[in-house]
């Protein structure tokens, strides 16, 4: 599991090193780099033992259109990098910080949808149940 450190003490852990490379080896495992999304989305695929083919069976997304996500030819919205999260299994911080690497809206517990979202994935429910409870709700569903 993730260490969880406040950003405002990471902050201050950056005033008071002399060297960055301190700070880098202190927090390497929490820390967000320029690495592509599709290289990110490799990692994970790889730390899950999730397959391709299982993600595209767990979501109602385009079997190329995945593909081409995971190869870094298309950059997907969202609700479908959300999607793809949710088919993978990914818990609430791995969705999270695969949004921020693609340069996305973190999910965020004041918007309703969002919060409907985050419950689903906190409850560990699949694709089609996360859909059923937006619907339910009167929300938009996930594409």
């Amino acid at each position: 599991m993730v260490k969880q450190i406040k950003t405002s003490e990471l902050e201050n852990q950056l005033s008071d090193i002399d060297k960055f490379s301190d700070y880098i080896e202190k927090n390497d495992d929490i820390l967000i780099s320029d690495t592509k999304l599709s290289e990110h989305l490799q990692k994970l695929i790889e730390e899950t033992g999730c397959r391709k083919a299982d993600i595209i069976k767990h979501t109602n997304l385009n079997r190329a259109y995945v593909y081409q996500i995971f190869e870094g030819r298309k950059i997907p919205s969202r609700d479908k990098l959300i999607s793809i999260a949710i088919g993978m299994g990914l818990d609430f911080e791995q969705l999270q910080k695969l949004l921020k690497y693609a340069g996305l809206r973190p999910l965020y517990a004041r918007d309703l949808r969002d919060a409907a979202i985050i419950f689903s994935v906190k409850k560990g429910f699949s694709f089609n149940e996360t859909n059923c409870a937006l619907y339910d709700q009167g929300l938009k569903i996930l594409e």
